[in-house]
């Protein structure tokens, strides 16, 4: 396997449609004081049980203590303050203070979003587009998103633009996916910024733009984005919209790495085994291989399998390749279909079966795969695994 030329994980040009639920901080603590004296002191509510509340809350989240902050933000919502409403949704949807609960995070954001607070009504949005705590609807994820969008919210504004760019809810729109992903990369959304980068490398609703590819990448890179960083890897590798430099590819795929991002790992054990940017060293190639393959890159699947049929890196251990060889084939790739057939053919790692070898050629070679096509042609000339009278079919 010539790992230089190996295909590189590729995220679909149809952006993930998911928008970062965001947490309270103490801008929203100082801004939940405001509503609660001036919107929500009404007959019967205590001034002092809120502002109690409030400082709680405030001081839970600056010890980061989720239990307590739950606590608090569930007295506020109880008390009908919208913005904790909002917040307590979110800390039932990541199950943070409490046990996760999709159901009770829409009831909550049901209430918020319904006196309007627009970040509700973008999580609403969500929630109803994944199918999480409430029946998918697509209809009810635009008609959610719009509503936020038109507040200007910057989650509404990017959720708008990713249901046009996948036809979901909305007709299919490339321009207005780029239209609604602009104001919302304005608006602050980091998703936004790094949908407009795919955007501008992929040609879609607007003249394919590498530098400008770039340009959005770096944007979303510099607020905390690991597929960014791994993408603005790969684009220093390959020479996409910059100059080509190795260093700084292998510094961003680090980046992208070190953030859990698990393209990023598998370019940066590639850049390990290659020895571009970094040292060469097969047995850090293959620690980043093993982070992404147990991700489900299967790239890094196929590579960590090479590794270990080789001894490249790791101690040679058949049994070992062809497990990792099996997961990579059964995601669709044509390299570890074709070497799976080598390993049932001379039972290196498994049960040595003539059959399964062709079964598996047959599934490379669907795909174009060279080496499997010539054991297809040695297998059909001598009959092992396939009946002769089938040559012609």
């Amino acid at each position: 396997m010539i790992l230089s030329n190996y295909e590189w994980p590729s995220k679909s040009q149809t952006p993930v449609f998911s928008p970062r639920v965001p947490r309270p901080g103490p801008t929203v603590c100082l801004a939940l004081v405001i509503l609660a004296g001036f919107l929500l002191f009404g007959p019967g509510r205590s001034y002092y049980v809120q502002w109690s509340a409030i400082r709680k809350m405030q001081a839970a989240f600056l010890a980061k203590d989720y239990a307590e902050e739950f606590r608090q933000l569930s007295l506020l919502a109880k008390m009908g303050n919208r913005d904790a409403q909002g917040y307590l949704g979110a800390m039932y949807w990541r199950g943070e203070g409490t046990a996760r609960n999709d159901e009770q995070a829409v009831f909550w954001w049901r209430k918020s979003a319904d006196g309007g607070n627009a970040e509700a009504q973008a999580a609403l949005g969500q929630a109803y587009f994944t199918g999480r705590g409430v029946a998918k609807d697509d209809q009810l994820a635009a008609s959610w998103a719009k509503k936020a969008a038109d507040k200007g919210n910057a989650n509404g504004l990017y959720q708008l633009g990713t249901l046009y760019s996948q036809g979901q809810g909305l007709s299919k729109s490339d321009e207005q996916a780029l239209y609604w992903w602009h104001k919302a990369a304005d608006a602050g959304s980091v998703e936004a910024a790094y949908s407009l980068g795919q955007a501008y490398f992929n040609g879609l609703g607007v003249e394919k733009d590498n530098k400008m590819g770039v340009t959005w990448t770096r944007r979303a890179v510099d607020n905390g984005h690991p597929e960014a960083a791994y993408v603005l890897s790969k684009a220093y590798k390959f020479g996409l919209g910059v100059d080509k430099d190795s260093q700084l590819a292998a510094t961003w795929a680090r980046k992208a790495a070190d953030q859990g991002n698990a393209d990023g790992q598998y370019m940066l054990g590639v850049l390990y085994h290659l020895g571009e940017g970094v040292a060469q060293d097969d047995k850090l190639a293959v620690q980043w291989w093993t982070k992404a393959a147990s991700s489900g890159v299967y790239q890094a699947q196929s590579a960590l399998a090479n590794a270990y049929a080789t001894g490249k890196g790791v101690a040679r251990n058949d049994a070992e390749a062809a497990s990792w060889w099996l997961r990579a084939a059964n995601q669709g790739d044509a390299y570890a279909q074709s070497s799976l057939g080598i390993a049932y053919l001379t039972g290196a790692g498994l049960p040595q079966s003539d059959e399964n070898a062709v079964s598996w050629w047959l599934k490379a070679a669907k795909q174009g795969d060279a080496s499997a096509e010539l054991n297809l042609g040695a297998a059909y000339a001598t009959g092992r695994g396939i009946s002769k009278d089938e040559k012609s079919g």
